[in-house]
């Protein structure tokens, strides 16, 4: 299943708001291979934001509806894992033009 409209405008803004968001989705974007989950230390080391500012990315890109947030410790989350049927390439791409 494709990510839908509402999914695609979502994560439009959410990059639109908070450029710094951009690197993650770039790599998104470049992946050879569709991937099921990815580890708070990946989107650390992608997005180049630190542990704190990664969670709260994960959280964001998990109220778009295409990742649960899943893992750690208490309050924490340690990787996302992303829908059913979802192609992160396509989620990757999605923050480059908006639908409208």
């Amino acid at each position: 299943m494709p990510l839908n409209d509402g999914q695609r405008e979502r994560i439009y803004k959410l990059v639109r708001d908070e450029p710094i968001y951009k690197p993650f989705f770039d790599y998104l974007a470049a992946l050879k291979l569709n991937l099921k989950e990815s580890s708070l230390n990946v989107v650390e080391t992608q997005s180049g934001l630190n542990h704190d500012r990664s969670l709260d990315l994960m959280r964001k890109i998990a109220e778009t509806g295409v990742a649960d947030v899943r893992g750690g410790h208490g309050k924490s989350a340690s990787y996302l894992v992303w829908g059913e049927d979802i192609d992160l390439r396509e989620v990757g791409r999605s923050y480059r033009e908006p639908l409208r």
